[in-house]
C-alpha cells in the first residue's frame, strides 16, 4: 500500500478537503487522482462527486469576485487603460459567447480560471454566471467521471494499484500532458484572436 493510500485511509476529511481546494486551482489532476482512489474503494463516490461539484462552483465564484474586485483597484485602472483595445474586443466577442466559452474553458488549463475572472471584470450578472457555471460544472464532472471509469476499465485493479503506487510520476506526466495540450490550444487560439483584433 502506498503512502498516498495510507494517508487517504487514515485522513478521510483531509483527503476530501484537499480535493475541494484543488478545484480552486486546477481540477483535472486532482479529479483523476481522487477518482483512482475512489475506484480503489478508499473514497466514497457520492462524497467525492459532491466535494468536486461544490469545489468547482465555489472556485468559479471566487475567481468571478476576484475579477470584480480587481477592476476597482489601481491595478484594474492601469490594466483597463493599457488594454483598452482588448477590453472592447472581449466585450464584443468573449462576453457575447460566454455560455459556450465557459463550457469549453472547463477543459483548458488556466483558461478555466481566467474565464470567470473576465466575467467578473466585465460585470456579468451573478445569477446568470452561476446558472452558466452550474451547467459547465455538470458537463465537466460528467466527462471527467466517464474518463475515470474508462481508465478503471482499461487499467483494471492491478493497473490502478500501479498508478497509485507511482502517483508522483502519474501527476508529473499528467501535468506535462495537460500543459502540452493547453500550450498547443493557446497557440492556435492566440493566432485566431490576433488575426481578429
Amino acid at each position: 500500500m502506498s503512502g498516498l493510500e495510507i494517508f487517504v485511509i487514515h485522513n478521510q476529511f483531509w483527503a476530501y478537503a484537499i480535493l475541494f481546494g484543488g478545484m480552486f486551482i486546477e481540477g483535472e489532476v486532482f479529479f483523476l487522482t481522487g477518482a483512482i482512489l475512489t475506484l480503489q474503494g478508499h473514497l466514497s463516490w457520492p462524497w467525492f462527486l459532491l466535494t468536486i461539484f461544490i469545489g468547482v462552483i465555489l472556485g468559479d465564484i471566487a475567481w468571478y469576485y476576484l475579477g470584480r474586485w480587481t477592476r476597482a483597484t489601481k491595478l484594474g485602472f492601469l490594466l483597463s487603460d493599457k488594454f483598452s483595445r482588448l477590453h472592447s474586443w472581449l466585450s464584443e466577442n468573449f462576453m457575447s459567447r460566454y455560455p459556450r466559452l465557459a463550457c469549453y474553458s472547463k477543459f483548458l488549463y488556466y483558461v478555466n480560471r481566467l474565464t470567470p475572472l473576465i466575467a467578473g471584470w466585465h460585470g456579468l450578472e451573478i445569477k446568470k454566471f452561476i446558472r452558466i457555471h452550474l451547467a459547465a460544472a455538470v458537463l465537466w464532472i460528467g466527462a471527467m467521471s466517464l474518463l475515470s471509469a474508462l481508465l478503471g476499465l482499461i487499467a483494471g485493479d492491478p493497473g490502478l494499484r500501479w498508478l497509485i503506487k507511482h502517483m508522483g510520476y502519474v501527476v508529473i506526466a499528467s501535468f506535462v500532458i495537460f500543459f502540452t495540450i493547453e500550450y498547443t490550444l493557446k497557440k492556435i487560439f492566440t493566432k485566431k484572436i490576433s488575426v481578429n483584433i
